[in-house]
């Protein structure tokens, strides 16, 4: 007889009620993984629903990583249960997406210097910046029986094997950014924060058209930077100028195309805040090609503080993250969830610091000018 699904107007569409059913199957051990489930076929005569009914509800078990579908063998079951009470060893995780630019492996260097302090040794493990291979390497050191993961996420999607071991109380912790779709404990910068000081240190040197310079990226850290500019904008009664804003695609070389024109013309920023100083060393080429000078016709305010930038002519003024910081409190706080400490989420922004340097000019004198940081 056919399992009856709500079909009254108000509920749930078909196929959403039929992978709820077949998660509870997955999760209450019905199927284990490894397992084939049945087919599309007797999936219908279960449900009474249509083939393309079914095929939805397995592409969005499929996209959760419940399920992985096998051309010509089926579909099989391959989530796992995370046990959080399993025999641990004496390692932790540390996963990043790239290694780029000095910002990782200061942070692994603190997070390392607390894990040791433990007893603890570090696995570290880059993933190309590739959504599958982060999947595949979480549960590669899953198997492995790793005591904790710190991930530095690729994005900040939904990502089912993040989710999978949250429900299970797995031991994890997200650095630098946090998933928008369900909270976890995470260690990040406070991108927001830093954003509204570095805004207002450039109108405090005088500068009216401050502009601000990100990328195309869904990662929340460029997100709070730019809405700390806009907030900063809002706070110096002034509206949002298009004109002043510049979005930039690219790495590791940066398109800087749509920077010449941005620098270009009169109505040009006089002051330009980079979301971080891969972009404000594009900013400085692309000023450089305009015949521009640093920080005679253009200040430049970057965010990160890489090793880099203080090597820049002129040495960049930027934003600090502590990188070794959000290294070692994400370890402190990983080792204390291994221990059983349970209780509400932690969720840290770090507070940034300013490198003064000699990218930023005063428009104004310095007897009339108001206290910048």
């Amino acid at each position: 007889m056919p399992i009856l699904l709500d079909r009254t107007p108000d509920a749930p569409h078909l196929h959403v009620q039929v992978a709820a059913i077949l998660k509870k199957r997955i999760h209450n051990g019905t199927w284990s993984s490894g397992s084939s489930i049945p087919s599309e076929k007797e999936l219908c005569a279960e449900f009474d629903v249509a083939r393309g009914t079914v095929r939805q509800a397995l592409a969005s078990l499929e996209a959760e990583g419940y399920l992985s579908r096998e051309q010509g063998r089926g579909t099989f079951v391959q989530w796992r249960e995370f046990s959080a009470n399993r025999s641990r060893s004496q390692r932790l995780a540390f996963v990043v997406p790239y290694v780029r630019d000095s910002s990782v492996p200061t942070i692994l260097v603190g997070f390392q210097q607390v894990a040791e302090q433990a007893n603890y040794s570090v696995i570290f493990n880059h993933v190309n910046n590739d959504l599958q291979q982060q999947e595949r390497v979480v549960l590669k050191l899953i198997d492995e029986n790793v005591a904790g993961i710190a991930l530095y996420p690729i994005n900040s999607e939904t990502l089912p094997i993040i989710e999978n071991l949250y429900n299970a109380r797995f031991p994890l912790v997200l650095i630098d950014r946090y998933v928008r779709t369900f909270s976890t404990d995470y260690v990040m910068t406070d991108h927001f924060g830093g954003a509204i000081r570095g805004t207002h240190y450039l109108f405090n040197l005088g500068h009216t058209r401050v502009g601000f310079v990100t990328w195309l990226s869904p990662a929340v850290s460029m997100e709070h930077r730019f809405l700390g500019y806009s907030q900063a904008v809002a706070e110096r009664g002034l509206r949002l100028s298009d004109r002043l804003i510049c979005r930039v695609e690219g790495y590791p070389m940066i398109d800087r195309t749509p920077l010449n024109e941005y620098l270009s013309g009169p109505d040009r920023p006089t002051a330009v805040f980079a979301a971080n100083d891969q972009i404000a060393i594009a900013v400085y080429r692309a000023a450089t090609s305009l015949g521009l000078s640093i920080p005679d016709d253009l200040s430049v305010l970057g965010f990160d503080d890489l090793d880099v930038s203080a090597h820049l002519d002129p040495p960049l003024t930027t934003i600090a993250q502590p990188f070794m910081q959000i290294g070692r409190t994400a370890a402190e706080l990983l080792l204390r969830r291994i221990s059983g400490e349970r209780g509400n989420l932690e969720q840290l922004a770090l507070q940034a610091a300013f490198s003064l340097r000699e990218s930023c000019r005063a428009l104004i004198s310095e007897e009339s000018t108001a206290p910048a940081i």
